[in-house]
């Protein structure tokens, strides 16, 4: 694969960083949804989205993968993200760092949801 072909099929809908999929995968496991988690463990070992052979090949932080989840999951996992995000608020109900993390990830999930 050429890093222009890779570079398109990254910024598709259905895609997501290996980063977003593990604190997905932790916040999932912390709110004892083992199915759902199930799910993201499976993406994680099955579906990661080949790399140009001048991509580091053994670093997983820049591993991108297809996201294949019924609107219901996606769903499911914006919620938890959407909760995360306004627990993290300060007194004057701006975000805080924390919040502005989840807040990211709410985004990603969101994308995918269409």
């Amino acid at each position: 694969m050429n890093e222009m072909t890779y570079k398109e099929i990254i910024n598709e809908r259905d895609v997501l960083d290996h980063t977003t999929l593990n604190v997905t995968l932790k916040e999932l496991i912390s709110r004892q949804k083992p199915e759902l988690g199930n799910e993201i463990q499976r993406i994680l070992s099955n579906n990661i989205i080949e790399k140009p052979d001048h991509q580091k090949p053994y670093d997983t932080s820049t591993n991108y993968y297809k996201v294949d989840l019924t609107a219901e999951q996606v769903n499911i996992i914006t919620q938890i993200f959407l909760e995360l995000e306004v627990n993290y608020v300060n007194e004057d109900g701006e975000k805080t760092p924390t919040g502005i993390f989840y807040a990211s990830l709410t985004d990603k999930w969101n994308k995918l949801a269409g």
